[in-house]
């Protein structure tokens, strides 16, 4: 009874029987009948048709109230009793962007099956603003990104400090240079990110709060990833910021770091998760092995220096 309630929940908040039944890998008929068994359970109606979507009877309503209730209670008295003689096993999936998605995580996913072998992983990596959007979607247990999101129904929590760092090929004319002033690189050619990213947005709050924006600079290129940065970067395109992280978990062979004077860009990445909604045991058991690496550094050095 308590997975038709959960079952019917998520028709709920889905408004669409697809949308659960892709989710769960199951056929649509299958959930179909699936409500149509706890309607039979209960003798009552609590769907009907209303337009191409549905709406709640008013029993409906009062069922969905009390079955949102017993999932909460459920979870919780999973979480009390579970001790040493839960079964941790299944797979958490974990949205990320690309920093954390590429250079932490895995070392972070390593060391967490090292406790729990038993648990798989899935990690799904883009921008930020698509991770949220998956968060949102329940398409991934939680994810770890470059922005903040704290909204009605997302909230975020810190995790750690990164440092973008200025990088240029070994080519360049400004390679040579140790500390450059920020007009200096209005004429020559960046790379940068896509919009969404967090890399981006932190990019042009730093700049914001110079009083300039990306329109300043001369951008030649707007690439997808990190690496699609480094590579750029690489062959002389132009120069970019990199995420102290990702050089230093990388070859720089070709790449020289330099200081922008009075310029720091600084920014956090985040555990990012859906507000009031628990994670299962598995997953709120890894999101609790992450977030204790913000106070212990997890074996990452926190990065605190200015550009």
């Amino acid at each position: 009874m308590l997975d038709l309630m959960r079952l019917f929940c998520q028709v709920v908040e889905e408004q669409s029987f697809t949308v659960v039944a892709r989710k769960l890998g199951i056929s649509q008929p299958a959930v179909s009948n699936q409500m149509r068994a706890l309607e039979e359970k209960l003798a009552v109606k609590l769907l009907y048709r209303k337009g191409k979507s549905f709406a709640l009877t008013p029993e409906g309503e009062t069922v969905y109230r009390h079955a949102l209730r017993l999932n909460d209670e459920w979870t919780e008295l999973i979480r009390e009793i579970g001790g040493s003689e839960r079964v941790m096993n299944g797979k958490v999936h974990i949205g990320a962007s690309h920093i954390p998605g590429e250079y932490l995580l895995p070392i972070y996913i390593a060391s967490f099956r090292k406790l729990y072998p038993d648990i798989k992983f899935k990690l799904s990596i883009g921008d930020s603003l698509e991770m949220a959007d998956k968060v949102l979607a329940q398409e991934v247990d939680f994810a770890v990104v470059g922005a903040v999101f704290d909204t009605e129904k997302l909230t975020s929590e810190f995790w750690l400090k990164d440092e973008l760092v200025f990088v240029t090929s070994c080519d360049c004319t400004m390679s040579s240079l140790r500390n450059i002033d920020i007009n200096t690189l209005k004429e020559n050619p960046m790379i940068i990110r896509e919009v969404g990213s967090g890399h981006r947005r932190a990019l042009e709050e730093a700049l914001m709060n110079l009083g300039l924006d990306l329109n300043d600079f001369n951008i030649a290129l707007e690439v997808g990833s990190t690496e699609a940065v480094k590579n750029a970067v690489r062959t002389g395109i132009g120069y970019s910021f990199l995420s102290k992280y990702a050089l230093e978990s990388a070859d720089k062979t070709g790449l020289v770091c330099a200081n922008v004077k009075d310029f720091c860009i600084e920014r956090g990445f985040h555990l990012l998760s859906r507000r009031n909604k628990p994670l299962t045991i598995i997953a709120n058991e890894c999101y609790n092995y992450l977030a204790i690496q913000k106070s212990e550094g997890g074996g990452q050095q926190s990065i605190k220096a200015s550009i």
